[in-house]
Parts: structure tokens; sequence; C-alpha cells
């Protein structure tokens, strides 16, 4: 079920950046190195600031290696989008409901709207966004502050897919009478990632690129109701295996994402009724919030993905309302629909709303504060995971906390894999840190400079056995067990 082909594209890292001046994450590619390839005749299908990779064609790779430049050539990831949502064209109905439930409506009373917080939502498109009456107060309050299109590299159409335009009115639609976001007053940003006429590789590389713009523009939360896991016949497919928290590049870069200060809220899936059963990615990652779906009894829906993750963590973390939401059609009409996409909007939308009233705590303080603030808690499981939050409560323990502007830590984060391994570590640390490789005999075997967030060695000179890896930055360190087979 889950047969693995050959990519027709692959990612090229580079050794270092040309700039020693610039935040490496903002820093761009070099230009010297894409001039180069673009000379020898290898074309660039796109790049990536925070891997420091460019995209090319497999067909080139030959060429690619013989460059000194070149640090390694990985085959890009395969996935498919699981955005597929549930519509049921019933009468008008109200969005009351979906907000009670996590108890927004009450929270919203006391003035907790998602005031300066601004979400970027990533989508396969924003249908009729521009024009849509239901959308008139978004735009003249100004709150639509940034739009692009990373499948046609422009401008924003607002002529492909309603799906975003649903997330979108869930997230933070202000329709008197007749429908209420979950963070009325946030700000968003729109990314256009999906081509939803098609399943190429390429959309990965849109998904990081997103990542990177959503940062530069400052963006507090990255939200969005697509997943990764099966796709076209030949394509090859993302395994369950695969969904551990470290292994799809999309699941790499939303951890990025949080570690510079996004929160970043994705959708479970809809797979729980389909043989992948499972989350899908970025849904795996550590420190992603993953949100699941339940009825409107409270009740878990049957086509909600399922946890765990594949090293075992409770996933997903939360749930919100997921089935017969109101929304609205592609002609603004509001009329039903159900899926783990309308779910994650909520969710992302009471985050923001929690981060507007307590700027002054980090991401982690506000998401264990909405974990702790979940009906099953003390009881999670792989369905609900901790369950169903609760606004009010999040905000009781939050309001508990000393103020805490940011995490403080001597340990290095580091990500080394595979491990155990006979060729090749990946290292994902904090670019311009120096490592020492020891044997079990605390012999130096190998040491240099980690110039990018994503590096490796090459292990396969050495024989079997048990080593050490040291990584320092700084004032900052860690060593990770290593084991060469």
């Amino acid at each position: 079920m889950f047969g693995i082909s050959k990519s027709q594209n692959s990612w090229v890292y580079f050794d270092s950046k040309c700039s020693k001046a610039e935040d490496f994450f903002k820093a761009s590619v070099c230009k010297e190195f894409i001039d180069q390839f673009k000379s020898d005749g290898i074309p660039i299908i796109g790049q990536s600031k925070w891997l420091n990779a460019v995209c090319i064609s497999n067909k080139f790779i030959n060429r690619a290696k013989s460059y000194s430049f070149v640090s390694q050539i990985i085959s890009m990831g395969q996935y498919d989008h699981q955005n597929n949502s549930i519509h049921e064209n019933y009468n008008y109905g109200q969005s009351d409901w979906q907000l009670d439930m996590i108890n927004l409506t009450n929270y919203h009373k006391q003035g907790n709207t998602g005031k300066d917080i601004t979400i970027a939502l990533f989508d396969g498109g924003f249908w009729k966004v521009d024009s849509l009456p239901i959308f008139d107060s978004l735009w003249s309050n100004n709150q639509i502050i940034a739009t692009k299109d990373f499948v046609s590299n422009g401008s924003m159409k607002f002529d492909q897919s309603t799906h975003g335009m649903q997330v979108l009115a869930l997230a933070g639609i202000n329709y008197p009478d007749s429908m209420m976001g979950a963070a009325p007053k946030a700000n968003f940003v729109l990314a256009r990632t999906e081509n939803t006429s098609s399943e190429t590789h390429l959309e990965e590389l849109n998904w990081v690129n997103a990542f990177e713009w959503a940062d530069s523009i400052g963006v507090d939360i990255i939200h969005s109701s697509l997943g990764y896991s099966l796709f076209d016949t030949l394509q090859g497919d993302y395994t369950y295996k695969d969904m551990d928290g470290k292994s799809t590049i999309i699941t790499i870069a939303a951890q990025m994402a949080v570690d510079r200060g996004i929160f970043v809220t994705n959708s479970a899936g809809n797979s729980g009724n389909k043989p992948w059963y499972y989350i899908t990615a970025p849904c795996d990652g550590k420190d992603v919030l993953c949100v699941g779906a339940v009825d409107s009894f409270r009740q878990i829906t049957s086509f909600s993905s399922r946890g765990p993750s594949s090293d075992g963590r409770i996933k997903p973390e939360v749930c919100a309302m997921g089935r017969k939401n109101t929304i609205p059609d592609s002609k603004g009409i509001l009329i039903t629909g159900s899926g783990t996409s309308f779910s994650g909007p909520l969710i992302a939308g009471m985050v923001a709303c929690l981060k507007s009233k307590h700027s002054e705590q980090p991401n982690y303080q506000i998401f264990n504060a909405i974990i702790e603030s979940c009906h099953q808690y003390e009881t999670p499981d792989f369905e609900y995971g901790y369950g169903i939050p609760d606004v009010l409560i999040a905000d009781s323990i939050l309001n508990s906390l000393p103020s805490a502007s940011v995490k403080k830590t001597s340990k290095l984060d580091a990500t080394v894999s595979p491990n155990p391994t006979s060729n090749t570590l990946q290292i994902r640390t904090e670019p311009q840190s120096i490592y020492y490789l020891t044997n079990n005999h605390g012999k130096l075997i190998k040491n240099g400079k980690l110039s990018n967030w994503i590096n490796f060695i090459d292990v396969y000179d050495l024989i079997e056995g048990i080593y050490y890896l040291e990584i320092k930055n700084g004032n900052k360190n860690i060593t990770k067990k290593i084991i060469i087979n």
C-alpha cells in the first residue's frame, strides 16, 4: 500500500552561504553558486534560504556532483495533500456552537479577539475573498496585510479553490448576525501553496518558500488545513514511519518556523476512515499543534485522522468542531461542511486570541496551557489527543504564570539522523556551530564547522562502533551518542 517510487527532482545542498554578515535564515542562497549551475546548463527549478539548497531535475545530478561547493544531493520527498473537506449543502446555519465548544464566544466578550496578531494561512487558493461581501470587514479594517501565490510565483488572483476561503472565514470573518470567525480582529497573510489541479513534488518547495516568506514579514501564527501522505500513482508515497517528526521536509520546515518564534497549527487530516488512517505531515512535528475533529456532540468523527506519531507521541494534541460547521460557499451563502480543515482554523484563531492577551508569554507556555485546558488532559488517547480545549481555562493557567519573554537554556538544540548509520550523518542545528566526533575511547576522529542549518558529515570510512558527537555554539553545547554500523 505504501510503495516508494523515485522522485523526478532533488535538493542540492550547498556547503555555505556567500553572505557572512546577515542572519543565516535571511541570507539568500549564494548567487555565485546558482550562476555557475546556470552557466553549465543546469536549470534551477527553485531554491530555499533555510535549507541553503536549490531544486534541480534528476537528469542533472551527475553534473551537479562535480562542484566543490555542493554538500549533498537528496531526492525530493514524496507527498500528497489531504485537503479534502466533506461538504454538506444544508440550509443556512449559525456559527455559535463551533466557537462555544471551546468557549471562544465568552472570551470574545472579554475583549480577546486576536487584535495585533498576524495569522498566515497556507492553502490551495482563496476564491473571491477580494470580492465577496462577507469579507468586506477584513478589507475595510486592513486586516489582510499580504498575499502571495507560490504556485504561479506571482500576485494572488483570488480565482482558485474555495477551500482556503472557507478556512479564512472560520479563522477570522466578521459577518454580523450570520458568522463570526475565531479571531475576528486578527490580521491575515494569505499564501497559495497548493496546485489543486495536479500533484507534483514542487508543492513541497512552495511550502518551504512560504514558511520563509511568512517568517520574513513577521507573522505570529502559521496555520494550514493541508497534510501530506499519499499521492498519485507512480509518484511515490510517504509511509507511516515517516510521520516521526523529523523525516519530511515540510515537517522540518514547520519545526524551524516554531524555533524562529512562530506558533504552527495544522489540521490532522481526514483519513481516520481510510486505509492511511494516521495523521499527515507536518502534524507529526514535535511542536506543531495538531488538530482533530469532533461533532457537535463532542464525539470524535470517523474521518478525523488518528495518532500516534510513528515514534509514539500523542497526536493529534487537541480537537475542535469539524462536522457540519458553518462555512460560506462559492457565492458567499452560508452552508455547512465537515473536515479537520474546518476544526483547525478554529484552534488557530483561539491561539491568536490567547497570544493577543498574553503577549509576554512565549509560545511554548501558550501551547502547554492549551493542552492543560483540554477535557481529557489526564487521560489522553490517539483519537482526541488531550481532548477539546477550553480557552477560559487556558487563559487562567497563563494568568498564573510569571512573565517570561524568552525560554532560556544553555543546551544547544540539534537533531542527528539517521542514527545508526553507515554512510552520512545529517545534522540540524544553529548555523556556525562547531562539531567534534570522538570514538568510544575519547580519540578525536573528525571535527569541523557546521555552517548551515542542515549539514552533512560522511562517516562511511569509519569502522563500526559507538561514537560521540559534541556540537558547540557559543556557550551552548550538546553531545549525541552515534552508532556506526
